[in-house]
């Protein structure tokens, strides 16, 4: 096994398994013991969840609403992009596999299927639904070792994917940069939808000075830059912008989101995230 798939394997189980990452996360409804909230009847809600008091006191039929109480259907996608080939203190790809170790770990010990793809504007690798610890090498190996240099993320593309092959509800786990337009509308209807977010404080706040010559991940095409403290601030309000937007885009279609930066405790950002 690879040296440093093998020691993040081993400090991603450490965390996970001496810990409580992800232990009742989701918030699907379902017909278990977990009581959710009271909500107003609709026409095909079971009537046997209504709530007699509640009615009573509202004059309104109510209903019980309770987490769901089995087992989960965990994809979790890896968006493999150039731009996830960069990183000041470590790259943005190993710190996406770190998050992906963890969110698989998680799976497996809460006794959830995995399943993890590994996607661009296709797909790129796939490991089928398990429950066996295998799945969490073969996953963490993927997303770790992937020539991520010319692709790009096509979102559409993506959408459809999922769509025609994740048949039932799952909670999907989506981990990449997520730069240009983005859109999960389509999948967030049907899919309990997490974005982590990975970025590096470096390319948020770029503090060079100077000429550079930069160079697309994307098409290997070159540009020269006269780097000065005006560019960066327009650069920076660029990338605001964009992130407000995705912002809100998440917010709309209730995904959870946040970042995740190469200089993090992933282990720790990853609790702070999933406990909300």
């Amino acid at each position: 096994m690879d040296t440093k798939l093998q020691e993040l394997l081993i400090r991603a189980k450490k965390d996970v398994f001496s810990g409580n990452l992800g232990d009742n996360l989701t918030t699907f409804k379902g017909d278990g013991l977990d009581f959710r909230e009271i909500k107003e009847y609709e026409i095909g809600d079971d009537v046997r969840k209504i709530n007699w008091t509640a009615t009573a006191k509202t004059n309104s039929t109510k209903i019980n609403i309770f987490n769901v109480d089995k087992e989960l259907n965990i994809v979790i996608i890896f968006l493999v992009s150039g731009s996830m080939h960069f990183g000041s203190v470590k790259m943005k790809q190993e710190t996406a596999s770190e998050v992906v170790a963890h969110l698989a770990y998680s799976a497996i010990k809460n006794n959830n299927r995995l399943s993890s793809l590994c996607f661009s504007s296709k797909e790129e690798t796939f490991v089928p639904s398990s429950k066996n610890e295998s799945t969490v090498y073969q996953t963490t190996k993927e997303v770790l070792n992937i020539d991520c240099l010319e692709k790009q993320i096509d979102y559409k593309k993506l959408c459809d994917y999922i769509n025609a092959t994740i048949k039932n509800k799952a909670l999907i786990f989506l981990v990449g940069d997520f730069y240009g337009e983005v859109d999960l509308s389509s999948i967030a209807y049907k899919h309990e939808v997490y974005s982590f977010i990975i970025r590096d404080k470096f390319e948020e706040y770029p503090y060079i000075k100077g000429e550079y010559d930069f160079i697309s991940p994307i098409d290997f095409g070159n540009t020269t830059v006269q780097m000065d403290k005006k560019l960066a601030s327009n650069y920076q309000a660029l990338l605001r912008k964009q992130d407000n937007i995705l912002k809100q885009h998440f917010e709309m279609h209730n995904i959870t989101s946040d970042k995740i930066y190469t200089n993090e405790d992933v282990y720790l950002r990853l609790t702070q995230i999933l406990k909300g």
